[in-house]
């Protein structure tokens, strides 16, 4: 299982630092339940704005296999996920960088666990129902 990857979101977004990691979905605690198999490349890279404002850029791509609710067999998925997630401090703050056209933001304490973080991304991208197009479950 992959270790929780906790950091200071402040300090990483300041300092510009970058956590990678390549790893089968059975490795993702969360993650496991959800695909058959497929591996994960993730980068989350820390960032400031001109203002001074914080945000990561997760990066996620990968080929996974997850359960087809047509046929029950496995069904290929791709993975392709580029968010820029602004960081907010408080709730107030939230609102107003989700005001925004086109942005995203979350609410953050004294750390962030990178993994968590990565498995949410994941995890929303997923379709409510993976099914085979229609005709092309295997017989």
């Amino acid at each position: 299982m992959l270790q929780p990857v906790v950091v200071d979101p402040r300090r990483f977004c300041r300092d510009s630092r970058t956590w990678d990691a390549q790893s089968n979905v059975a490795e993702f605690p969360r993650l496991a339940h959800e695909f058959t198999q497929g591996a994960l490349f993730c980068r989350v890279t820390g960032n400031t704005d001109q203002r001074g404002g914080l945000f990561l850029q997760v990066s996620v791509q990968g080929k996974v296999g997850l359960v087809c609710q047509r046929c029950l067999g496995e069904m290929r998925h791709s993975v392709e996920i580029a968010r820029v997630l602004h960081l907010a401090r408080n709730e107030a703050e939230l609102e107003r960088l989700e005001a925004q056209p086109d942005s995203d933001a979350i609410l953050v304490g004294e750390t962030v666990d990178l993994v968590d973080l990565v498995e949410d991304e994941v995890l929303l991208s997923l379709p409510l129902a993976a099914k085979h197009a229609e005709g092309e479950c295997p017989a």
